[in-house]
């Protein structure tokens, strides 16, 4: 569907014509995530979850569930994201639409380089959410994913040889693993990978393979499962005896008994010896 917009430039009023997609992505697993924090039992875990936003439109973000305690930087989603693009081809650029000052009755019209922000967190409820890793994709020039995450490595966004570049507005489907980095100190720190399905569609091809999101109705093309996530992914906060059960019992539960057993020998020697005096007393008196 086209899309005419009128923007001002230089006091002359002109047409944009844009195109109107649909980019989904699905957001399957994390492999190799950093480890962040150290539980109570004194192991590295990461609580993990992905986001995802077009530029330009980061309060439009979208944030999959979390992987509690990950223990070895997996992370299961199975999580759908959608975003609308108006998108000019000619000059491969996405325009977006924002409310100016609060005396302008038209939206703000600018355009942004199509290019889709991953980031990849681990969940703290006492603090702010530490981002462990980022990654930037241009639709028009998104780098050829690996088939595994064994093969995952930073060379996919530096060998332009070996990972060509593709378009998704062409390819319109692409799936695979990216790694996601810190570069915070200037140099690219590999920090996870995150296997990924980005997928563009036309006005008409989404009204014939329609799909929710995160798994919501319709939960079609594809169906999102609920993620095969272990029992030890779990919010501690609002499961304390699960906590118990799974982390401590399991574990510990010989020691905790041999415990209890001694903490029950040691009163019954002490009310033993508060009472045995006495009753001696008595058998002496009474005999």
């Amino acid at each position: 569907m086209l899309v005419r917009i009128k923007a001002l430039v230089s006091f002359m009023t002109i047409n944009i014509i844009s195109f109107r997609y649909t980019l989904r992505v699905i957001i399957w697993n994390t492999i190799d995530v950093i480890l962040d924090e150290t539980n109570v039992m004194g192991e590295e875990m990461s609580d993990i979850y992905v986001r995802t936003y077009l530029e330009g439109a980061k309060k439009e973000k979208q944030e999959t569930d979390v992987h509690y305690r990950s223990l070895t930087g997996e992370g299961n989603f199975n999580w759908r994201m959608i975003f609308p693009i108006d998108f000019i081809r000619q000059e491969s650029k996405m325009i977006q639409k924002k409310r100016g000052k609060f005396w302008h009755i038209e939206k703000m019209v600018t355009k942004v380089d199509p290019i889709l922000h991953l980031e990849v967190f681990d969940k703290d409820v006492l603090s702010r959410d530490d981002k462990l890793g980022w990654a930037q994709l241009d639709l028009t020039k998104v780098p050829a994913p690996t088939k595994t995450a064994k093969e995952c490595t930073l060379e996919v966004y530096e060998n332009e040889e070996k990972y060509p570049r593709m378009s998704l507005f062409d390819k319109k489907k692409i799936l695979g693993f990216w790694p996601v980095y810190d570069d915070s100190l200037g140099e690219r720190e590999l920090t996870g990978k995150v296997e990924m399905e980005i997928e563009i569609l036309t006005e008409e091809e989404v009204a014939e393979r329609p799909a929710g999101k995160a798994r919501d109705e319709p939960n079609t093309n594809p169906p999102l499962e609920p993620p095969n996530r272990p029992e030890t992914s779990f919010n501690w906060f609002t499961n304390p005896w699960k906590v118990f059960t799974i982390l401590i019992w399991r574990r510990y539960k010989w020691h905790i008994m041999l415990a209890l057993l001694i903490i029950l020998l040691v009163i019954f020697i002490v009310l033993m010896a508060y009472t045995m005096p006495e009753a001696i007393n008595q058998y002496i008196w009474s005999g």
